[in-house]
């Protein structure tokens, strides 16, 4: 993910220089990857000082800070309290309330984990994407594309969603069989989502009680071949068979920031 803007109509930030380490108790040895978020740790962590870190730490999303602009390798990381070496320096951009940021609905996350969906089912010509989540309503507005499978590279607007199903704006063109995968793309005034692993973009989630990651949801997009980045819009992209397309998201991070809000207590 990185920043693209802010809202005050201002230009996304430059990088800064600062002290920071993956990992909380150890000098790290974990990959960190360029666009994964960043935090600093509450004022009751400092058991090897004080320092920016990876952002899906324990407690994840605390005194968010910034997004990493290079990546930490898995060598040559220390703690402030490292009997020999000094802390390496890394550039962050610092992340404000009202940083706009785009990420994307990646099908890996940047370590190669799988980040799309599957166990759905629909037969030929019906709505009825059948899937299970925990609140109905909560995918309206959202999409689904099909990556493989009879229908796969298909994108489908929903305009409801029960527990048990989500009903496809157009019926289906084949039938999408439950080891087919896809990418759930949310309605674009959503309030959560799930951040993947490495914390550098958006996992797709289905169920909304799964989706951890509070955002206030500005837009959402689409880029394929063929087709330049915009947009999405039901009326001219619902139903449109477009394989190899990416999906994108703006939104800004509403959680506990610590340029504006200090940092956590505990």
């Amino acid at each position: 993910m990185h920043i693209v803007r802010d809202l005050s109509g201002a230009s996304a930030p430059v990088p800064i220089e600062v002290y920071y380490n993956g990992d909380l108790a150890v000098d790290s040895v974990t990959a960190r990857y360029a666009g994964s978020l960043v935090k600093v740790m509450d004022y009751d962590d400092i058991d090897h000082g004080q320092f920016y870190t990876f952002a899906g730490l324990a407690t994840a999303m605390e005194n968010v800070a910034g997004i990493l602009a290079e990546e930490q390798g898995t060598s040559g990381n220390y703690l402030p309290d490292d009997a020999t070496y000094g802390m390496e320096l890394k550039k962050m951009f610092p992340l404000l309330p009202t940083s706009i940021i785009m990420a994307e609905y990646v099908q890996a996350d940047a370590a190669g984990t799988a980040n799309y969906d599957t166990g759905a089912t629909c037969t030929a010509a019906s709505e009825e994407f059948t899937i299970t989540i925990t609140t109905a309503d909560t995918l309206i507005g959202g999409w689904i594309y099909m990556l493989n499978g009879s229908e796969g590279g298909y994108l489908h607007y929903l305009d409801d969603s029960e527990t048990t199903y989500a009903e496809l704006c157009t019926a289906a063109n084949k039938a999408v069989a439950s080891g087919d995968d896809f990418l759930v793309i949310e309605s674009a005034c959503c309030r959560r989502v799930d951040f993947n692993a490495t914390y550098t973009d958006i996992k797709s989630e289905v169920d909304d009680n799964v989706k951890a990651d509070p955002v206030v949801g500005i837009m959402h997009y689409i880029s394929a071949p063929g087709v330049p980045f915009q947009r999405l819009d039901r009326n001219k992209h619902d139903n449109l068979y477009v394989p190899n397309a990416r999906f994108f998201h703006t939104f800004t991070i509403p959680s506990k920031n610590v340029w504006t809000a200090g940092i956590a207590t505990s």
